[in-house]
């Protein structure tokens, strides 16, 4: 399986990034919940006054990693994504996006429209990735790292 079709089925399998973002010089990483769409945005929710907010207003160059799998006694073996791209607080509700992100990470019926109506203090944002990582120690054990640079 080629880098882009294992990225591709990785993606929706996980529900945490580990985001990091950066502001004078100083990097800052965080956890967040995340969807990813088919062209491999991903999105979350987050209050704009969180750190990691703030900063994507002013810098909005991001990284992010998965992990999909770590090694263990009985599979000793390591996959990991990392991403590179840039961010942004969506500027209009996508109802489309709130539900695909509800449903993956079962938010609740009342969940889009309480985000819609403001009920919710949080906003969408969205990672536009640049370039992939994949860290592959079970496929690619000669040479485990591949990038993939998005066009």
């Amino acid at each position: 399986m080629r880098t882009e079709e294992k990225i591709r089925k990785y993606l929706p399998t996980k529900n945490v990034i580990q985001l990091a973002t950066a502001r004078d010089n100083q990097p800052w990483a965080c956890n967040v919940h995340y969807f990813s769409d088919e062209d491999l945005n991903l999105y979350w929710i987050s209050e704009p006054g969180r750190r990691h907010s703030l900063e994507i207003q002013d810098n909005k160059k991001v990284a992010a990693v998965i992990k999909i799998h770590e090694n263990t006694e009985q599979e000793n073996y390591v996959i990991g994504i990392a991403i590179e791209g840039t961010a942004q607080e969506m500027e209009s509700f996508d109802e489309t996006i709130a539900a695909s992100y509800r449903d993956k990470l079962s938010k609740g019926e009342s969940f889009v429209e309480d985000m819609k109506s403001g009920k919710k203090p949080y906003k969408f944002y969205k990672l536009t990735p640049k370039k992939f990582v994949l860290f592959d120690t079970q496929d690619f054990t000669g040479d485990p790292r591949k990038e993939w640079i998005l066009a």
